[in-house]
């Protein structure tokens, strides 16, 4: 699947046309940029500690960590749109991580000032799409049980979720396999 098949736009809800290709080699100081458009919540809940006085040498070192991941690694979507003083950024990226041939883990992340405007929820839909092309069978995640977004986000996906809560966080899995109205038609029977 090529790059330019992947692109795609959408409106988000406030009406800002957002478009979403594959992440590229190239996007390391698009990473960075996000990074810096997150607050410390935004960057607790994605990295699972606070990340407030990260030097940016380290930021930097991720980022282009992130980007040139060969695809047998990772496979990650970045989404931007026209923000307000600023032009055509970043706003939100998404991607997996393969942890065995079946098995991917999910990081998501959208700057503060776009949430709420249903990037997360695109982003999210279309990298488990691309997980699934790339043969995934599921996805794993760590999350936060106070992230109320995110919990929303993952009730609207059209996937079975397995959960199992962990003191402050939760596992979940992600079967890419079934819907989950078939899950539902199984234990209706």
């Amino acid at each position: 699947m090529g790059a330019k098949q992947l692109d795609k736009r959408f409106l988000a809800k406030d009406g800002q046309s957002v478009w979403v290709r594959l992440l590229r080699q190239k996007d390391a100081p698009h990473l960075v940029d996000l990074f810096e458009h997150m607050g410390p919540v935004s960057r607790y809940r994605r990295f699972h500690q606070p990340a407030d006085n990260v030097p940016p040498a380290q930021v930097w070192a991720e980022a282009r960590r992130i980007a040139t991941a060969v695809p047998d690694e990772q496979l990650g979507l970045i989404a931007f749109s026209a923000v307000p003083g600023e032009g055509e950024v970043a706003v939100g990226v998404a991607r997996i991580v393969w942890m065995s041939d079946s098995v991917a883990e999910v990081a998501m992340s959208v700057r503060d000032d776009r949430q709420g405007q249903g990037i997360g929820k695109r982003l999210l839909t279309m990298v488990l799409e691309l997980a699934q092309i790339a043969g995934a069978e599921s996805v794993v995640g760590l999350i936060q049980n106070d992230n109320d977004p995110i919990w929303y986000l993952f009730d609207q996906l059209p996937y079975p979720i397995k959960r199992t809560i962990e003191g402050t966080e939760s596992e979940i899995v992600i079967d890419l396999t079934r819907l989950k109205e078939e899950v539902g038609m199984e234990t209706a029977v």
